[in-house]
């Protein structure tokens, strides 16, 4: 086994306790010996040092003394972390004091020794077990002193190169914004055009082209421009014009049909350099967010391992006792002044520990509330891993759905996604597909997947849906549209913030007051340039927040159909989203007559405060 230079000198550390003695006692013994095995750091060669110690340097009859007690010692070491995986600190005080008791009874009872030396004994045990709550810490200090600082690995947080990402993208986007905007109609250069291919094709080769065009009185030069500007217009040419142009014009009906021919070739040019434009500033969009989430997660998190050593050091002492080691601490803050701890660890002595354990080991060291990330394990295992915590939320919250779907119908058009994302984020995601079944069921499942995806990656909402939009706009499917509902909650702070794209009325519980949240715009997929609109409110503990689809509403049939639903939620006395999720669509139903005439979806989500947050 090779040992470390810190291994070799807490081995001389034993021996040099074993010369230390008070009143015919050496209460270091037990005390170092318990404190060292509690760290691991090579039991087996540290016992032959201090049995070296104790052969060289203490009185035969209190060698064996001392021999026992660290025998026993060891034993009930071992014993604990093969039964719990771990031994903690105040077992292993309790039992070196214990044992060096017993021992120094022992010894008393066979020698028949005065009763001074029985409170020797006493006072001993006392010293050894404070000595091992107070050592275990100094030997770990002292083990982990090289942890902090820390050489940062080269390239683990690469904030310049994703800032120059985040500007080239940004640069990008900007060029094509510059871009010329869609066009309405033909410019007067754009009618020349056409003008000059119309006489081009036909009046070249005609037998009175010079009467027409080379005599300057010849009104045919207006006659043509007001044609073109009926067609222009109408689509068709105006009569009065016609009259006049077979006046000087035998071949007036092949020169409209020609311009209609052109006119619509035109139209048809124009329609797909407008959509090029409209791919444009789609690609534009997307490539400005592609620079704002790059440029977000450059600037996300500073690193604070160094400011908050002392923490760090407490969270891995803590651990060890739990029987887990922690290696490789980064701490970081994020731009919300909130912690995340980036760990290795792994399990002592073969056995594995709930990541319930280590969670309360980390919390006490840092001195905050943490908790493992939501992708975590629930165990830590001897090969071990690399572990993420992050601080704990000052919210809980439960969900729940009710659903049913239209009368005849297999398939609902209506989806829903609750979406639990990083930083204490909940998102409750509501979409309703124009009309009802498959085909409904596909769009709006393919509108929350696109969302899942742009939100999981870590663009804000806003962003989100416009990604999402652009995505829908460029699949280019007719009369398929899709409405979109999302609740973004804040569990740290218990604000949430809401994004209706065409979708029905949400509504919060405060107590008995019902607060309704509404919006008039368009479904996704209408247009590139969708208008976003966001409604922020402040829940408090017990608030309920219920989204629902537009077939609930519909299906009430009443002239105010969100002050019914209003009424409904206050004659819910049940607190639990999934019952109050259930009664409420059972309302809807009796109230008419059992019959859904549309797919129909509630949402529920209720919100309460931590004990101690």
């Amino acid at each position: 086994m090779r040992l470390s230079v810190k291994q070799v000198i807490l081995f001389l550390g034993g021996i040099l306790a074993c010369q230390l003695s008070w009143m015919g006692c050496f209460p270091l013994i037990p005390a170092y010996y318990t404190a060292v095995c509690l760290e691991d750091a090579a039991r087996g060669m540290f016992s032959i040092a201090m049995l070296a110690g104790i052969i060289l340097f203490v009185p035969v009859t209190a060698a064996v003394k001392y021999l026992m007690a660290l025998a026993v010692i060891l034993v009930t070491i071992k014993l604990f972390e093969w039964a719990e995986g771990w031994c903690s600190v105040a077992c292993a005080a309790f039992a070196a004091a214990i044992a060096t008791l017993m021992m120094s009874l022992s010894g008393e009872l066979l020698n028949m020794r005065n009763s001074v030396s029985l409170a020797s004994a006493l006072l001993e045990a006392v010293f050894v077990l404070s000595a091992v709550m107070l050592g275990t810490r100094f030997v770990d200090f002292f083990m982990q002193a090289s942890l902090i600082p820390e050489k940062e690995e080269e390239g683990h947080y690469k904030e310049e190169r994703l800032e120059t990402y985040a500007d080239s993208f940004s640069g990008l986007s900007k060029i094509f914004a510059r871009m010329s905007s869609a066009q309405k109609g033909f410019s007067s250069e754009q009618i020349g055009r056409i003008q000059n291919e119309l006489t081009g094709s036909l009046c070249i080769n005609c037998n009175q082209c010079a009467l027409c065009w080379e005599r300057s009185e010849s009104p045919m030069y207006s006659y043509l421009a007001y044609m073109l500007q009926s067609l222009q217009r109408t689509g068709e040419p105006d009569h009065e014009i016609v009259v006049q142009m077979k006046e000087y014009c035998p071949y007036t009906d092949a020169v409209i049909q020609e311009g209609m021919r052109i006119f619509e070739k035109a139209r048809l040019n124009l329609a797909w350099y407008n959509r090029l434009l409209e791919n444009r500033e789609i690609i534009a969009q997307q490539l400005d967010a592609m620079a704002y989430i790059m440029e977000d997660c450059a600037n996300e998190t500073v690193e604070i391992t160094q400011e908050h050593g002392q923490l760090l050091a407490e969270a891995k002492y803590r651990a060890r006792e739990r029987g887990v080691i922690i290696q490789k601490q980064h701490l970081y803050e994020n731009k919300d002044k909130r912690w995340r701890l980036v760990c290795d660890v792994h399990a002592k002595n073969g056995s594995c520990v709930s990541m319930k354990e280590l969670t309360k080991a980390v919390s006490a060291g840092l001195e905050r509330g943490m908790r493992p990330h939501r992708n975590e394990r629930a165990m830590v295992t001897p090969q071990g891993g690399t572990v993420t915590f992050e601080e704990d939320t000052a919210f809980h919250e439960t969900h729940a759905a009710a659903r049913c779907v239209k009368d005849g119908g297999h398939v609902s058009g209506d989806n829903y996604s609750f979406l639990e994302l990083d930083g204490g984020k909940m998102a409750l995601m509501l979409s309703d597909g124009m009309g009802s079944g498959s085909t409904a069921c596909k769009e709006s499942e393919l509108v929350l997947e696109l969302l899942e995806k742009f939100l999981e990656a870590g663009f804000s909402e806003e962003t989100a849906l416009k990604m999402m939009n652009s995505a829908m706009v460029i699949r280019g499917e007719d009369d398929l549209y899709s409405t979109v509902d999302i609740c973004a909650l804040d569990l740290y702070t218990g604000s949430c913030r809401m994004y209706k794209i065409g979708a029905a009325t949400t509504f919060i519980r405060h107590g008995d007051f019902v607060e309704r949240i509404e919006s008039h715009s368009l479904p996704v997929g209408v247009t590139h340039r969708m208008e976003i609109t966001s409604t922020h409110r402040q829940l408090q503990s017990g608030d309920y927040l219920v989204m629902v689809s537009d077939g609930v509403l519909e299906c009430l049939q009443e002239d105010e159909p969100d002050k019914a639903m209003c009424d409904i939620l206050n004659g819910i006395s049940s607190r639990h989203p999934g019952q109050i999720a259930d009664t409420l669509l059972d309302e809807v139903l009796q109230r008419n007559g059992q019959k859904a005439k549309d797919d129909m979806t509630v949402l529920v989500c209720g919100v309460w405060k931590k004990k101690g947050a």
